[in-house]
């Protein structure tokens, strides 16, 4: 493999030369059609002509099958878009296929990837022609779609006749699903029309829903194909046969290819998988081009689809749309604007941002006042086939989620958007349970108009609008209605919202993993970063809620399991018909713990009173060791893949250590306050009998395994069904001396986990004595502890709580240990992990190497690297830069662009392939983008950018960039849009999304270290090119405010 099949182009995009004959790789486009447009995904491969698949909402709205990556490789050549030519005309006439594999030596195929489109191109020079497709997906419109264009150009001295035909071999008519494709395609075959043949627009759809019900639905909705040139509709061709005659396989167009012409009478459109193709005569000029456009999208009815047709023949309309999609993609990115003298590592930056999204969301300011999370979705695609991913298709699309990826994804939020304020750590504390859980399955936010009588007035008339007043709705489905009601919008939605509040809409799904809450510290510690005078008033706001779930975690007698292999923990999660007979019956606010044990009123609290919840429960969790917190319910922690070891009675260090930052984090934002607090009078007699057992004079751990999970288990039982209704005053020192004790007590507990080696991560525990009980139930009277092998999770939370010297101790032992792939330079997610692997789950099925056993898991990896840095490693990340983050990879290994991330890189201990070391696989989506823009900002801002001195907030940013990140020359950039002037020896981001934030450094230090340069100086602009100059090394008070409420349009920081 060459080095040289993998570059840049002058715009940025990505080329991959002869990529038929490259390794193969999967991605997708994003997916965003803009607030206004309806959203279709689209996942792409190297091969044939990119598309291998796309369509609506989720898989089971594909109009191009789903198929996963495996598969797709194979398939896409022959099943994605083909186009095939008859150049010249008769019996000599030439056929010809582009983009498919061995067109000859002299035949370039590239491939472009860009941040917004997907693009092929063939060079022919026999044959005399440049063929190009280039496809996105259709922004700000009335129907979802792909758009396809493609450009044939005649490069030889002649003119030259062809006959195009081009398009889908196959696609689905809409209201097939995943599940028909695979065990009832032939018969659903019967169902299946195509509508408007004859007026050049292909409608798709099955006739009726195909369930086996006394109620038949017809469809409405459909998939649609129209092809244009020069803005008329081309015929189109939704008979396979027409094209490939009895080559089922469509390996050849042998019906096309001929010598007969093209007969498009009387075409098959029912009873048949049908095509999606165009067909067109060119006569192209030497030296010119000829460009057609095809439009594979989905309509809400034949109306809706004639009425885009017609739009969307207007002059120039596929190039504005075209422009469109770059520019709002662009937008997007700018966010993340970043300029430094390493341009892939500003690219990565940006890239990261437009990823972190798509999993997250984009906060996005919506009429009406609210912002809402839009464009964001599941991350499931070719390699996560596993994963079923959502895109609301409609506009203000909203997706799906799962409450660790979207807490993960949203932890900096508040440095691209700091109006979101407490937005986020109200809407994920809120999900807290009151035992310590929370659901997993997110699906963002709706309203609650808790009086519609008073807008009855305003909506009379508008019946569908106060139908949908009764209800908890989606923003997208208030804007629907109105619009179709033919209302003032705006106007309406302002009224509407100022009248509702936000609900979270969450479900249980499928579990309680470990670590969920975890990442709840993160956002505490982002929003002490931005709005640090704030921290205690935040504390004590009151008006949080308690999420209500009908699963419960089971007693451990009732978990602990008699089998073959000894007692094992299993079925520790349970379901309550009973409550979800209670929950099911409410009104409103069905999922928000109540008083009166379930029947009463929504229970409140403050934020305090959530994190006391997480600390009770959690530190009443700890093993039997006294070291890990325990697997109690079910599922692992953030490594999905050791989902045996809850089973085996795991548990792990690594949420011990994050309890203590909560705990310590907690403490500290007390520190300087009086009084009390109102809790729920349960969790009080809960947190009071766990502080009784801290003060016993040096308790065994088993010890307070025990007891501490009896008073857990009684609390549970107690708020099961709901809270009683009772408060109790608790003063602010009692709880600090709680707190207190709990941080000395978890301090000794993570100090058992230390060792020469680094840090234990992992532990099982074998029941050595043990009475039996009713059936198959078993008391466990005694445990033996197991340690698994080294995990590089242990070591990132462990430099999270490290001072500089066991920091450097740490990093050195990952190292020196079977963690450090030296041939990489990068770190494995595990060391080997022996012969007992399989009892720890599917970890133990993968060859080590490959997934979640002993990879590159770059999140977990990009987690290392962004401890270092916050561990004050930062000559150790400097000295390694090009080798930790994929940016500056060997694309020819990497096998993919190495601007984007994978979930993991194949690490040099997979031995059933080495030629796959350093390979990249499973495309974007994951924590690690995250990760990436938190190691960002704190190069940029350091760990505290606001910060109060004296009583009085300041901006006072502390860079940690090294003097190689500053370019030598003066450029010109445009992260707004219009140019700016970056001058030499300097270094950029964009805060806030809306400030151009300048460190000037002319002696290009660094600004870390015994000899940094620090700010020496501030010069301000405001929006009319004003300026003013501040000296000194912060910014005060009224200037902070300002540009954290996006007042300032640039700062140029001198740094000396």
């Amino acid at each position: 493999m060459n080095q040289s099949a993998y570059f840049f182009d002058s715009d940025g995009a990505f080329v991959v030369e002869q990529y038929n004959d490259q390794a193969p790789f999967a991605s997708f486009l994003p997916g965003i059609a803009g607030v206004s447009g309806r959203p279709a995904w689209a996942f792409y491969v190297n091969r044939g002509q990119a598309i291998a698949s796309f369509g609506v909402r989720n898989k089971d709205g594909a109009f191009l099958e789903f198929f996963p990556a495996d598969k797709a490789y194979q398939l896409t050549a022959s099943r994605g878009f083909r186009t095939f030519l008859k150049i010249g005309d008769g019996p000599t006439a030439i056929r010809h296929e582009p983009f498919q594999r061995n067109a000859g030596t002299d035949v370039r195929q590239r491939l472009y990837v860009s941040e917004h489109e997907v693009g092929v191109e063939e060079s022919h020079p026999r044959l005399g022609l440049r063929i190009r497709a280039d496809m996105a997906t259709l922004p700000e419109a009335a129907v979802a779609g792909l758009l396809r264009r493609v450009e044939i150009t005649n490069t030889s001295p002649v003119s030259v006749h062809i006959e195009v035909v081009d398009g889908l071999p196959q696609v689905l008519p809409y209201a097939m699903n995943q599940w028909i494709l695979k065990f009832m395609s032939r018969t659903s075959e019967a169902f299946m029309r195509v509508e408007d043949v004859a007026s050049r627009v292909a409608f798709y759809r099955l006739r009726v829903w195909p369930t086996d019900s006394p109620q038949v639905e017809p469809v409405v909705a459909g998939n649609f194909f129209a092809g244009f040139r020069d803005g008329l509709l081309t015929p189109v061709i939704v008979d396979p046969e027409r094209v490939f005659g009895l080559a089922g396989d469509f390996s050849k167009a042998e019906r096309f290819f001929a010598d007969s012409a093209l007969d498009l009478d009387r075409q098959v459109a029912g009873n048949r998988t049908p095509s999606a193709f165009q067909t067109l005569r060119l006569e192209v000029p030497p030296g010119a081009s000829h460009v057609f456009y095809g439009v594979y999208g989905h309509a809400a009815s034949p109306e809706v689809c004639l009425s885009f047709v017609a739009e969307a023949a207007e002059a120039g309309y596929f190039e504005a749309k075209r422009e469109a999609n770059r520019r709002l993609l662009d937008r997007i990115g700018q966010k993340a604007f970043t300029a430094t003298a390493k341009p892939l590592f500003d690219a990565h930056v940006r890239q990261c941002y437009l990823d972190n999204g798509l999993r997250g969301g984009f906060p996005t300011a919506v009429p009406g006042g609210a912002l809402l999370y839009l464009f964001g979705r599941k991350h499931g695609d070719l390699e996560r086939d596993y994963n079923d991913f959502l895109l609301q298709d409609s506009p203000y699309s909203e997706g799906n989620g799962d409450f660790r990826d979207v807490l993960q994804n949203r932890r900096v939020d508040l440095f691209f958007e700091p109006a979101l304020g407490t937005r986020n750590i109200r809407y994920f504390f809120n999900l807290i349970q009151p035992d310590g859980y929370n659901p997993c399955a997110l699906r963002n936010s709706r309203f609650v108009v808790d009086a519609p009588e008073r807008l009855a007035e305003r909506f009379a008339g508008l019946p569908a609008v106060a139908a949908l007043l009764a209800t908890e709705f989606k923003y997208a489905e208030l804007w629907q209605v109105l619009s179709e009601a033919g209302a003032d919008v705006e106007d309406l939605i302002a009224a509407i919202l100022v009248e509702a509040r936000e609900v979270e809409d969450a479900e249980f799904d499928r579990g309680y993993w470990s670590d969920h809450w975890t990442y709840l510290v993160d956002l505490l510690i982002a929003y002490r970063a931005i709005f640090p005078e704030r921290l205690t008033d935040l504390l004590l706001e009151t008006g949080y809620s308690f999420f209500e779930a009908s699963h419960f975690v089971a007693p451990r007698t009732q978990k602990s399991v008699l089998t073959a292999h000894g007692v094992r923990q299993y079925g520790a999660v349970r379901f309550s018909a009973d409550k979800q007979a209670i929950i099911a019956a409410r009104a409103a606010d069905k999922h928000r713990v109540r008083d009166r044990h379930g029947l009463g009123e929504v229970v409140y609290t403050s934020l305090l009173g959530k994190i006391l919840t997480l600390v009770a429960n959690k530190l009443a969790t700890l093993d039997p060791a006294g070291i890990g917190i325990e697997m109690e319910a079910d599922r692992p922690g953030w490594c999905d893949a050791l989902n045996g070891l809850p089973g085996i009675f795991g548990s792990a260090v690594n949420e011990t250590i994050e309890l203590l930052r909560l705990v310590d984090f907690t403490r500290l934002a007390l520190d300087s306050l009086d009084g009390s607090c109102d809790l729920p009078m349960e969790l009080a007699e809960f947190i009071a009998g766990l502080q009784g057992l801290l003060a016993e004079p040096e308790p065994s751990a088993e010890w307070f395994w025990r007891d501490s999970g009896n008073l857990k288990e009684v609390y549970r039982a107690r708020v099961f069904m709901g809270f009683a209704g009772e408060l109790r005053t608790v003063g602010l020192a009692e709880l600090r001396e709680f707190l207190a004790e709990a941080s000395r007590h978890l301090t000794a507990a993570i100090e058992k986990a230390r060792m020469p080696q680094g840090i234990h991560t992992y532990y099982s525990y074998e029941a050595s004595d043990y009475r039996a009980l009713e059936g198959d139930k078993a008391e466990v009277l005694g445990f033996e502890q197991h340690t698994l092998p080294l995990f590089l999770e242990g070591f990132v939370h462990a430099l999270r709580i490290a001072g500089p010297d066991e920091a450097r101790r740490l990093y050195r032992a990952a190292r020196a240990s079977a963690l450090f792939d030296s041939k990489l330079g990068m770190y494995r997610l595990n060391a080997p992990l022996g012969d007992d692997a399989l009892a720890l789950g599917r970890i133990g099925v993968f060859n080590d190497g490959w997934l979640e056993n002993g990879s590159i898991f770059l999140h977990m990896h990009y987690k290392f690297v962004l401890e270092m840095l916050r561990a004050g490693l930062v000559d150790e990340f400097y000295a390694d830069l090009e080798k930790l983050l994929v940016a500056f990879r060997d694309p020819a290994e990497y096998q993919r662009s190495p601007i984007e991330n994978s979930s993991f890189l194949v690490s040099s201990g997979f031995d059933v392939d080495p030629r796959q070391h350093g390979r990249g696989c499973v495309a974007r989506l994951s924590g690690s983008t995250v990760e990436l823009l938190h190691l960002w900002t704190h190069l940029f801002l350091g760990p505290q950018p606001f910060a109060c001195r004296n009583g009085e907030l300041c901006f006072a940013p502390a860079p940690l960039l090294a003097g190689t990140m500053f370019a030598a020359n003066s450029r010109t950039v445009s992260p707004f849009g219009y140019d700016e002037i970056l001058p030499a020896d300097s270094a950029a981001m964009v805060l806030f999304g809306s400030t151009l934030l300048v460190y000037i450094n002319p002696s290009r230090r660094d600004s870390f270290g015994i000899s940094a340069v620090q700010p020496l100086r501030y010069r301000l602009y405001d929006g009319n090119r004003g300026s003013r100059i501040v000296e000194g090394g912060s910014l005060p008070a009224s200037m902070a405010q300002a540009l954290r409420d996006g007042q300032i349009r640039r700062v140029d920081v001198e740094l000396g």
